[in-house]
């Protein structure tokens, strides 16, 4: 993804929805809720007949990355 914003979702729905599972890694923790990302990439995959696994990661807090 290089834009985030306006989110693909035609472009992310067509190139996921036969997939069994994905991993989303988010770089930020927003206190207890899922990252951005993965929000985006779920809410794409929504209304797909056959939805994958969709697994949030988060990774590189504090800089660790």
């Amino acid at each position: 993804i290089r834009s985030f914003r306006p989110f693909p979702f035609d472009q992310v729905r067509d190139i996921l929805e036969n997939a069994k599972s994905i991993a989303v890694l988010d770089r930020s923790s927003p206190g207890g809720a899922m990252g951005a990302f993965f929000n985006e990439v779920s809410a794409a995959l929504y209304s797909t007949q056959n939805r994958p696994l969709v697994t949030n990661y988060i990774y590189g807090l504090g800089e660790s990355d």
